[in-house]
């Protein structure tokens, strides 16, 4: 679907936008098959350790993960994040109705980035919550300015209980606002950045609830942050993200015919400055997903979104926040 000009409007205005019944649930499946297909073989693995004592396959997927790391932790941190790149990822992040969404407000010419995040909440778990932020706070400077799009799909109800999403709207239009470098988590895992409370730029906050088969639509500067699961299942989501084909990006075809790079990310000295970043999110590969241009160009298997992945040699963000 796409949105018409009532959601485009609220879009532009509060910086995020609920889009209910936004995709056929019948889409996540893909997805859910490549996260289940992955703990099945992490688990496996794990039994023939004797590290688990089981695979716990008999339970579904809203909860099965939950109780695997009640006795085994490490499989959690094997399947979040960025590292899936198969073919339920790749058609989620590709699927035709979400890139209408996404056009909706990008333009026809869209970049896909490799930077989707799976995020499941386990009951009470400490590293489900995740701090006020702004997108924009990880991103390159040079794309402070620009228009890089969230679409937040949770594979199951995401309820307050549950811990949807809360924003803080209306307030994209001022810009990034300054972050903290949070230290390490448990176990010396991944750190947030986080916006601490003298340097939020409103007070108003807004609750997300979205049912299993909505969205919830973010601009870069939205400051947003995800609240504990309180419930007794996993808050299954992913976050993926488009940009136009006319921002900063490291997809190789377009850079190399465009200025002439190496398709690192890295333009010729003295043409943008030194080693200039033309990327809004240098450690991780962008890929071209819609073109009415350069149709050839886009990447339409699962095989070379996990090649271009693969192949990709990441660079070092901006250091902005000490």
């Amino acid at each position: 679907m796409r949105l018409d000009s009532e959601q485009l409007e609220s879009f532009r205005r509060e910086g995020y936008l609920v889009v209910p019944g936004a995709l056929n649930p019948a889409g996540l499946q893909p997805a859910i098959d490549e996260i289940t297909e992955a703990i099945d073989g992490h688990a496996a693995e794990a039994v023939a350790r004797g590290d688990l004592s089981h695979t716990y396959a008999d339970e579904p997927f809203e909860t099965r993960l939950w109780k695997i790391h009640q006795e085994y932790e490490d499989l959690y941190w094997s399947v979040i994040y960025g590292q899936l790149q198969g073919h339920g990822i790749f058609a989620l992040v590709s699927n035709e109705e979400l890139l209408d969404l996404a056009e909706s407000v990008v333009g026809p010419e869209i970049i896909g980035s490799a930077v989707y995040r799976l995020r499941p909440k386990l009951p009470g778990h400490w590293h489900g919550e995740v701090p006020w932020h702004q997108d924009s706070g990880y991103f390159e400077p040079v794309c402070d300015d620009e228009l890089i799009l969230t679409v937040w799909v949770p594979f199951v109800d995401a309820t307050v209980e549950r811990g949807c999403l809360e924003v803080m709207p209306g307030v994209h239009k001022s810009g990034v606002v300054r972050h903290t470098q949070l230290e390490p988590g448990e176990e010396g895992r991944r750190s947030y950045l986080e916006i601490l409370e003298e340097d939020l730029p409103g007070e108003r906050v807004v609750a997300t609830p979205v049912d299993r088969g909505g969205v919830v639509m973010l601009t870069n500067r939205t400051p947003h942050r995800s609240t504990p699961n309180r419930s007794d299942v996993i808050r299954w989501s992913i976050d993926i993200r488009y940009q136009s084909a006319d921002l900063p990006t490291n997809f190789p075809p377009l850079e190399m015919a465009r200025n002439g790079t190496s398709g690192n990310g890295a333009a010729p000295a003295g043409e943008h400055g030194p080693e200039a970043t033309l990327t809004c999110y240098p450690p991780e590969s962008d890929f071209l997903v819609r073109s009415r241009s350069r149709p050839e160009a886009v990447v339409r298997t699962w095989q070379e979104f996990n090649a271009i992945r693969r192949a990709h040699q990441p660079a070092d963000s901006t250091v902005r926040w000490e």
